[in-house]
């Protein structure tokens, strides 16, 4: 029964996890600007997520980013498409410079305060208006590798297994420290898939692995290890793990909840903006 009750606790919280990392799915939107601007997709690919936001390690949106959010505000939509894009073409990301769209025919960032040079090289200008690559259908197996879901249960399996050992340690109660260990375990098996996903879904989406990214993977890959090692810790002792130990499992998993918190704090910048 005791067993049973773990199953069914694990499943539902593996539930909500798996509905909240879809609701915070990133859209592909880089792949949407180089489909729009086929001509200047080489451009646009070398700088990858810095087209809309201020550098790879600030995730905060440039100019041509807010007016891009602006836009889907507006659109009353969070899907970027090729006709929010056209829809800030005419603007200037900077006060008396050229239009988006001209930068982006010349190669040059949107958001760059530096004005692009009237002679662009031939064959570089990309198309106004409607003659654009229209997105594909969405492929049964995203780029992003489904990460958004599974970096959530790591992260809620492994906080719920500190809070059952804290639980069961104050009162004395060999079940609650079982459900502790059941949850830690399952934390660190999910962990491989969150950190491999991530690493796919870099390598897919064609994220810079430097700045933000490389902060977020390398301090989850550090967290996923602290698991392992309390598992190592805690196997076949349970409740009867000596006090210098219990206290040594406690400091490390205060560690890597913190390292889960930040890295969690820099997934949620890359997606939302800081």
């Amino acid at each position: 029964m005791i067993a049973f009750r773990n199953v069914r606790t694990a499943l539902i919280m593996m539930g909500i996890a798996t509905i909240a990392g879809g609701a915070q799915a990133k859209p592909e939107y880089l792949d949407v600007l180089t489909k729009t601007y086929p001509a200047s997709e080489k451009a646009l690919s070398a700088r990858s997520c810095v087209n809309c936001h201020v550098s790879d390690s600030d995730y905060s949106k440039n100019a041509y980013g807010k007016q891009v959010a602006q836009q889907l505000l507006n659109s009353g939509t969070r899907t970027l498409t090729p006709e929010i894009l056209h829809a800030v073409e005419s603007q200037a990301s900077n006060p008396g410079d050229i239009s988006n769209l001209e930068k982006i025919k010349q190669g040059v960032a949107p958001a760059d305060r530096k004005s692009a040079g009237p002679g662009a090289a031939a064959g570089t200008s990309a198309p106004a208006g409607g003659a654009t690559a229209a997105p594909g259908s969405k492929p049964l197996w995203p780029k992003n590798a489904f990460h958004p879901a599974i970096v959530h249960f790591p992260i809620a399996l492994f906080l719920a297994a500190l809070l059952l050992d804290l639980v069961g340690l104050v009162r004395g109660s060999p079940k609650l420290l079982l459900a502790g260990w059941y949850n830690l375990v399952m934390a660190a098996v999910s962990s491989v898939g969150a950190i491999g996903t991530g690493f796919f879904a870099a390598i897919t989406m064609r994220l810079p692995l430097k700045g933000l990214i490389f902060t977020h993977l390398t301090l989850a890959a550090i967290a996923a290890l602290i698991m392992c090692i309390l598992v190592a810790l805690r196997v076949h002792r349970h409740e009867k793990m000596s006090r210098p130990l219990r206290i040594a499992y406690f400091v490390l998993a205060f560690a890597g909840m913190l390292l889960i918190s930040y890295s969690a704090h820099l997934g949620g910048a890359f997606v939302y903006g800081e």
